[in-house]
């Protein structure tokens, strides 16, 4: 007879514990810092587990070690990068990327390649456009619309809706509920209007 965890039922577990404890810590710092402000609600529509509603993807280019000829474009979402203004070496490249301050937009490297992080505003599609720029062949990059792969916010909302059955998902946000009912605050899901898709947090005491 067979008692207890096995070795992958206790991995689970313990990743379903962590998301709801970092979930109800978000919360609660929520309810901390609006408490302090004389408010009695407060929301969490993005950046926890259950909620993200501005997903990010990481693009690497496929040229190890790029330079670029000074005054080539980088075109992000019609947002145009003008490199060289620093240099022509990857580290400049990122460093020009960086410094034009295009909204979701971070550069940085590994293993030599540049990678772009893309965070895409709340909204009803995740998608964003690397547009013709002349250091897109330089750099290792195809000029396209590109889809964010749905964040796991997507899985909770659908599951919380009845569109998709996930038990343990499930369980998850009852917890989420469960404990700060126990400590007397009133908490609802309601879903995020800017996304249709996601949900958010109200909590109110």
């Amino acid at each position: 007879m067979s008692v207890g965890l096995n070795a992958s039922q206790a991995r689970a577990k313990a990743s379903q514990d962590m998301i709801v404890y970092q979930e109800t810590q978000a919360i609660m710092e929520k309810v901390i810092t609006e408490s302090g402000l004389g408010k009695f609600e407060a929301y969490v529509d993005d950046g926890t587990t259950m909620t993200i509603s501005t997903p990010s993807v990481a693009n690497t280019g496929t040229v190890i070690n790029p330079t670029i000829s000074v005054g080539e474009t980088l075109i992000i979402d019609s947002q145009t990068v003008t490199l060289g203004t620093t240099g022509t070496s990857l580290n400049a490249v990122i460093a020009d990327i960086n410094d034009a301050g295009v909204t979701g937009l971070t550069a940085s490297k590994a293993g030599g390649y540049l990678v772009l992080t893309v965070e895409d505003a709340a909204g009803q599609t995740w998608t964003y456009e690397i547009g013709a720029g002349t250091a897109n062949a330089s750099l290792g990059f195809t000029a396209g619309v590109y889809s964010l792969t749905n964040p796991t916010s997507v899985s909770y909302f659908e599951v919380w809706q009845g569109t998709t059955a996930d038990r343990a998902l499930q369980n998850q946000m009852e917890e989420v509920i469960r404990e700060f009912n126990n400590l007397g605050y009133k908490i609802e899901r309601l879903t995020n209007s800017s996304t249709n898709r996601t949900f958010k947090w109200y909590i109110y005491w």
